[in-house]
């Protein structure tokens, strides 16, 4: 039987957050679930989880013995007598005054589920439960490590620059100079590889994402629901439907049949047959903050210019070609195009390797637009290759890898002698084609 490593790991983490307040038990699901993560060799999922548990002991070290010091002086009444001071040298009894509510929130920007905040059941709890010789400074150490190296395994090295940049405060204030050594040569390499990637002809990505919808009572709580999953970079479409199919088939009782909807399109859920589990699966692109969706371009190559980002994304767009008449494919002045826009619930990369639907819009493109924006995409894909500065000085010549890259599905466009040409409905396309063809001239 085919194991369904997603639903688990969602197990683990429903359990994780099940016992939030309880940091022993929190802690021991999230290393289940950075264990699971591990052996489906998800390192950006497992590193999550080892900042979530280095950021559950972070508040503990930063925040609890403040927490735990206010109900012993309310017993006594002496409230108005602490002063600052007092909670200062509780403070640094555990923190060493190392963090502060800062380093939280910057880790909070790498795992959003880390909180910014203790509550005092956190605190009471955590006396009961690790205790005070297990959530310590070297505990929070060793998992932002652990964190450090998945996330290098997963090339995913923003995250590692400023991982580092919260371990460095711990060496320097115990003047642990070999240590420190250790850490700044581990920057170097790591903004090294950031250089290498920005510098590299063919952009990197680090994950492949994929829309699933699953529609059939058969899923239970997933009927009716769509879901982007992360995979591996050289996951292929064709890849993550097998692995799916074989998941789900095994699923399926006498009753009810799987079934693979093989393209984009939109669906009605009570248009399917009854007793047919329906899966759809579209592979996705991330959006990027400040991409403007509304732009008529091809994305083919919106993520091949510009500096390397920590890749965090949480809107995912594909886009659908149809025609007005039904049919998917058309002759050019037939062609639309209908772009989707996905919101996921959290960001990726996220505790788990699939992340609920909240929100989808569509956008549409008439053939005018969808063929003008082809011409444009490529063109302006040219022009900033062949404009673009290179890294070393001496090397003022195009990229040839690059180049035949971008041209590769740079062909002519021609047109036809049509009615549409003859009531001059496309003449700014017409247009457009001539500069495109006057560009290479």
């Amino acid at each position: 039987m085919t194991v369904d490593r997603y639903a688990a790991a969602e197990g683990f983490y429903k359990l994780a957050m099940a016992y939030a307040s309880v940091p022993d038990l929190h802690i021991m699901w999230l290393l289940h679930l950075c264990d699971a993560h591990q052996e489906m060799q998800s390192w950006a999922e497992a590193a999550q989880c080892a900042v979530a548990v280095a950021g559950v002991i972070m508040q503990v070290v930063i925040f609890a013995p403040v927490l735990s010091f206010i109900p012993a002086i309310l017993t006594y009444s002496v409230w108005s007598f602490v002063t600052s001071e007092t909670f200062l040298q509780a403070l640094v009894g555990r923190n060493d005054a190392v963090w502060s509510k800062e380093h939280v929130a910057s880790l909070r920007k790498i795992c959003p589920i880390v909180n910014t905040d203790v509550s005092a059941e956190a605190s009471a709890a955590e006396v009961e439960g690790y205790g005070a010789s297990k959530l310590t400074v070297d505990s929070a150490v060793k998992y932002l490590q652990l964190a450090n190296k998945l996330f290098t395994q997963a090339e995913l090295y923003h995250f590692c620059a400023s991982i580092q940049e919260l371990i460095i405060p711990v060496y320097k204030s115990r003047r642990a100079y070999g240590q420190l050594a250790k850490c700044h040569t581990s920057l170097t390499n790591i903004y090294e590889s950031i250089l290498e990637q920005e510098a590299s002809p063919i952009p990197f990505i680090d994950a492949t994402y994929y829309r699933v919808g699953f529609y059939g009572e058969r899923f239970g709580k997933l009927n009716k629901k769509e879901y982007v999953f992360r995979e591996p970079r050289d996951v292929r479409l064709g890849d993550i439907m097998e692995k799916l199919s074989h998941i789900y088939e095994a699923k399926m009782d006498g009753s009810h049949t799987l079934h693979i909807i093989p393209d984009s399109r939109q669906v009605n859920a009570d248009e399917l047959q009854p007793g047919v589990c329906y899966l759809q699966i579209t592979a996705v692109d991330p959006v990027m903050e400040d991409e403007d969706l509304g732009s008529r371009r091809e994305r083919i190559f919106s993520l091949s210019t510009g500096t390397v980002r920590a890749r965090v994304f949480d809107r995912f767009l594909f886009d659908t070609p149809f025609t007005k008449n039904g049919k998917t494919q058309g002759g050019l002045e037939d062609q639309w195009k209908r772009r989707t826009v996905l919101q996921t619930e959290g960001s990726f990369p996220a505790l788990v390797n699939r992340l609920l639907v909240t929100k989808s819009e569509s956008l549409e493109f008439s053939p005018v637009e969808n063929a003008i924006g082809m011409i444009e995409t490529r063109t302006a894909a040219l022009r900033n290759e062949l404009e673009e500065p290179r890294s070393s000085e001496g090397d003022q010549l195009p990229r040839l890898q690059s180049l035949q890259r971008i041209l590769q599905g740079s062909v002519a466009v021609q047109v036809r002698l049509n009615p549409l040409c003859r009531n001059g409905k496309i003449y700014e396309f017409v247009t457009t084609v001539c500069s495109f063809s006057c560009f290479f001239s």
